[in-house]
């Protein structure tokens, strides 16, 4: 019978390195674990409403990773996604109590901290991205001071984008929404005055109910960002949408001021150079995803509705008489005009 040839045995003197290097090796290991798992000495609890596994948490977790990165490890946040701590007024409260030290918001959540911002909300004001983004590269360093004023200091603007008329029948003009169930978001001054404006009848309920509503027919018309449309599936209970922006809505990443102060000024440049670029990629992500939402949602059916001129003015003059009903103290008169002002000179610009 054959046999198989044994293997030699190692020598003692090989086994004694072998293991050696083993132990090193897992020392090594071992100690960079530690440090990479040891939290940075400036660590900053921040709250999104971006969904744990979205792409706009990757950008979060990103911009995370560089600021680790560029400040040596001494910066960083930990994050905390989705609806996890609450919703916009949730984690505003746990903001202001110092439980968490930074947040990203919509615009309509902060405009009780800073009611200049409500100048940037007023409905059928910006037609198209460039206009807001020739008004806020005017208007940033003001923003931002006022926010400071008030004890946050702002890392920079994302945005949800342009909410759109969503309805059961088609909305070309304001005689058509009279006779059919709106909706008012809950805690939208702006909103509602112009659907009081417009004399029709309003359904009050908050974002997470709408979809219900729409399935049993208490809502005929609602309103939002074609993403966010999409992922409510909002669009499939709706047939139309109206093809004129209804509001821009912005956003802001904000941090407490005490905080922020607690970090030595060449890191706080570091992490606003950072975020503020991490955040431009999030708003052009922003824009991608509705734009490519917007197109799956009249693919699936919805049909596009597009106001002539009279119409639109008709709009837009309706909004007017509405922002005036809330009057000088809920609608700072001052950030109203220079918005307007820019925008004028935008467009007068534009059509040279």
């Amino acid at each position: 019978m054959r046999t198989h040839p044994s293997f030699p045995h190692p020598r003692p003197c090989s086994t004694s390195i072998y293991f050696v290097f083993v132990a090193i090796f897992a020392l090594v290991s071992a100690m960079a674990t530690a440090v990479h798992a040891a939290p940075p000495e400036h660590e900053i609890k921040l709250a999104t409403l971006a969904p744990e596994n979205s792409s706009l948490m990757q950008i979060f977790n990103e911009m995370n990773a560089d600021l680790l990165k560029e400040t040596g490890g001494r910066v960083g946040f930990k994050m905390f996604a989705g609806f996890v701590l609450g919703d916009e007024e949730d984690v505003l409260r746990k903001l202001r109590v110092g439980m968490i030290h930074a947040a990203a918001f919509s615009v309509p959540a902060l405009t009780d901290i800073n009611p200049d911002t409500r100048a940037l909300l007023i409905p059928f004001l910006f037609d198209n991205t460039r206009e807001v983004d020739y008004v806020m590269g005017k208007m940033d360093a003001e923003l931002r001071k006022g926010f400071a004023d008030r004890g946050l200091e702002v890392l920079g603007w994302p945005e949800l984008g342009f909410i759109y008329f969503l309805s059961t029948s088609p909305v070309a003009s304001i005689d058509d929404l009279k006779g059919r169930r709106v909706w008012a978001k809950a805690n939208a001054p702006l909103s509602q005055a112009l659907i009081d404006r417009a004399g029709v009848s309003t359904v009050a309920i908050n974002a997470p109910d709408v979809l219900m509503a729409l399935q049993t027919n208490l809502l005929d018309v609602v309103y939002n960002s074609p993403y966010y449309a999409l992922v409510t599936q909002w669009n499939t209970q709706v047939k139309y949408m109206t093809d004129l922006p209804l509001a821009y809505i912005g956003g802001a990443l904000v941090m407490d001021a005490k905080a922020f102060r607690k970090i030595p000024a060449p890191l706080q440049e570091i992490m606003k150079t950072v975020c503020d670029r991490h955040l431009k990629r999030l708003v052009e992500k922003t824009r991608r995803d509705n734009a490519e939402a917007l197109g799956l949602i009249l693919k699936r059916g919805v049909q596009k509705v597009t106001p002539d001129a009279a119409q639109i003015s008709g709009f837009k003059d309706l909004s007017d008489k509405a922002m005036s009903d809330l009057g000088p103290k809920f609608l700072p008169p001052e950030p109203v005009k220079k918005v307007k002002d820019l925008l004028a000179e935008f467009r007068d610009k534009k059509g040279q």
